[in-house]
């Protein structure tokens, strides 16, 4: 009797089971739960999948249209003919998971065909070399996400194509990556690759154990030797790039069940903020281009809402919602995935401070607010790797682990005031040099590490002492911060020290006091960088750098006998013009040279920001007092250039 009443039950369990299973797949809005099955298990997995339906119709729906868009946008896109899978053809990869995402949230086939017509066209190509495993990284990645969400529905020799040519591609990587460039885009991606790659293999699969296996260690290594502070120092365009590829094998990772990295990953819980600190007051997705970087590039929103959800972080969250793209992007289907509707955000504005200090590679950021008008401005002195990596034994070994988007730039400094850039920085340069920047050259000698196409780091690395900011202080009234350079300028350019002090006095006002000190009589070259934009003018006090929102006077006090230029030079560079309307090969780089000559010297600038309209100021020395008058407001600093080096010389 038992035995027939448990029947009956499992028969009548089995048929509600079936017919709500037929009511799920007659809902075009919902998707069929998969129990007990591996696929789908990166990001999107059977548990999650009809909570990222429903919210497709509630917090997420804005982000849903975007996905939508992108992926109805893709499926129209006639494919290349494309040989390889050079940097131009990445975003082919990158785009691909929208099409299984949108399968997921409409079950319309118009999506599931598009993406096997696109995953044909990428098996089709012979071979996926591109730029250093970049771009065989992005293909990878991308059709193997979008295996792992559409296995219950490809083709089955589609799918057995799809994993010899997955696993062929990863050992290639395997076998090729930048294995010690933990400080790189290059590593960050290549590990996501194969990692992902392990994680769709059957578990029994010896390549896929393999994969993982190295995919842990390179993971690990990554995360151990981040920068404490959370910044990048290949410049926020190579942040958004290695870790949008790192977060989502992060996430995958965790999702199947294979491994939860976030814990332990603490540069990744303080990394939202070095966007957001470098970022300019009226647009936030426009940053300081510090090396290798664009100042006006694509900030997707999900390199912040991951971190916002794991960590509960409601400034982070704010942040990404403030730039949450309102126009389809590559990645929009990650926006999607990632964003945590129950963070609630907390405005950044009001909890962040105007001063910034990311002390293991020394970049400060000192702002007169976070208003749409503020005086932004940027200096940078530290170690290639960071404080921390640079004094590691296993450094050299590891060949610095790998910063090559890096500039030679120490102690250089950027300006940008009421929407505009006045002393600029070059960005993604095809040559690496000193000269490029608002910082000093010795006998036309730079800092090691320049003259090719990237930063030869190991070089630039390997000069003792490593520079470095010995002194911060912020106040209501002024920022201070004093950069010590080292010994990061080449044997040739006889230089014994060069101390930079940087005095912001808020909203509108920057001094720059320069110690330097060469070993036999040199020729000091004190530089300031402008672009075609500007007109520069030069007056019987200096010069005024003039453009339509602002304006730069440069008064140079110290030393009294000096001589002065504007010199111009194309110069092969993605960022003279400070946006993305004149993305060009070349630009034309304008260049103010401050010239002294001598064994020892000391250069004091003072440089006024000036809305349209507004009086220039009168600015003078006399007997160590700077006088600054502007509109019956006089600013006084007592100058001390005799003090010992690392203290302050300017007293307000």
């Amino acid at each position: 009797m038992k035995i027939g009443l448990i029947q009956i039950i499992l028969t009548v369990a089995m048929v509600a089971t079936m017919a709500c299973s037929q009511e799920v797949s007659e809902n075009k809005n919902d998707s069929i739960p998969l129990i007990n099955d591996k696929f789908p298990r990166l990001i999107i997995t059977s548990q999650n999948i009809n909570d990222f339906v429903k919210n497709a119709e509630t917090t997420h729906k804005h982000l849903y249209e975007l996905t939508i868009r992108l992926a109805d946008d893709f499926i129209r896109e006639e494919p290349p003919q494309a040989q390889n899978a050079h940097n131009k053809y990445r975003r082919i990869g990158e785009s691909l998971p929208s099409l299984g995402l949108a399968y997921h949230l409409t079950k319309d086939d118009k999506y599931l065909k598009g993406a096997e017509k696109w995953i044909e066209v990428l098996l089709d190509v012979e071979t996926w070399e591109g730029s250093s495993n970049l771009g065989r990284s992005s293909w990878i990645t991308g059709i193997a996400q979008t295996y792992d969400w559409l296995y219950h529905h490809l083709d089955n020799d589609l799918k057995k194509k799809i994993i010899k040519r997955l696993t062929n591609e990863a050992e290639i990587v395997k076998n090729t990556a930048a294995r010690t460039r933990a400080l790189s885009n290059h590593l960050l991606i290549e590990t996501s690759a194969i990692g992902t790659v392990g994680l769709i293999l059957d578990d029994d699969d010896p390549d896929g154990k393999i994969f993982l296996m190295q995919a842990n260690e390179w993971t690990e290594y990554i995360i151990n030797n981040a920068p404490l502070d959370g910044s990048w120092g290949e410049g926020v365009q190579y942040w958004q790039y290695g870790l949008g590829y790192f977060l989502r094998y992060l996430e995958g990772a965790q999702t199947s069940g294979y491994h939860d990295y976030f814990e332990d990953y603490d540069w990744l819980k303080k990394t939202g903020r070095f966007p957001l600190h470098f970022s300019v007051p009226d647009k936030l997705t426009r940053v300081i281009n510090f090396s290798d970087c664009g100042t006006d590039r694509y900030l997707p929103a999900f390199l912040f809402y991951l971190p916002a959800s794991k960590y509960a972080d409601g400034v982070v969250q704010d942040f990404a919602l403030k730039i949450q793209a309102t126009e389809p992007h590559k990645l929009s289907w990650f926006d999607f995935l990632t964003f945590n509707a129950s963070v609630e955000p907390v405005d950044y504005k009001s909890v962040e401070d105007n001063f910034h200090h990311f002390e293991d590679h020394g970049f400060v950021t000192m702002r007169s607010s976070w208003e749409k008008d503020a005086t932004l401005v940027g200096f940078r002195c530290g170690p290639a790797p960071g404080h921390a990596n640079q004094v590691k034994p296993e450094r050299v070994s590891n060949n610095g682990y790998g910063p090559g988007h890096q500039h030679p730039d120490i102690n250089q400094f950027v300006v940008y005031a009421n929407g505009t850039w006045l002393a600029i920085d070059p960005g993604y340069t095809k040559l690496k040099e000193t000269r490029n920047h608002n910082t000093i050259i010795v006998n036309g000698k730079g800092q090691a590490g320049a003259g090719e196409k990237w930063l030869d780091y190991m070089a630039f690395q390997n000069r003792e002492p490593a520079p470095k900011i010995t002194f911060t202080e912020t106040t209501e009234v002024f920022d201070y911060v004093i950069g010590n350079a080292g010994n990061i300028y080449v044997d040739e350019a006889d230089l014994e020290y060069f101390e930079r002090q940087l005095m912001f006095i808020k909203p509108d006002v920057i001094i720059i006091a320069d110690r330097l000190k060469a070993k036999v009589s040199s020729t000091f070259e004190w530089l300031l960088q402008a672009n075609e934009i500007a007109s520069i003018e030069k007056m019987s006090s200096g010069f005024e750098v003039e453009k339509e929102k602002a304006s730069l006077s440069l008064f140079p006090l110290l030393p009294t006998e000096i001589f002065s230029e504007v010199t111009e030079r194309l110069v092969e560079a993605a960022d003279v013009h400070g946006s993305p309307d004149y993305n060009q090969d070349e630009a034309l780089l304008r260049t103010i040279t401050l010239k002294t000559t001598g064994i020892e010297t000391t250069f004091l600038v003072v440089l006024t920001v000036n809305n349209p309209g507004d009086t220039k100021p009168d600015v003078s020395i006399n007997d160590g007092l700077i006088r600054i008058i502007r509109d019956s407001k006089e600013i006084l600093i007592k100058y001390q250039p005799e003090r010992e080096l690392s203290s302050k010389i300017l007293e307000f």
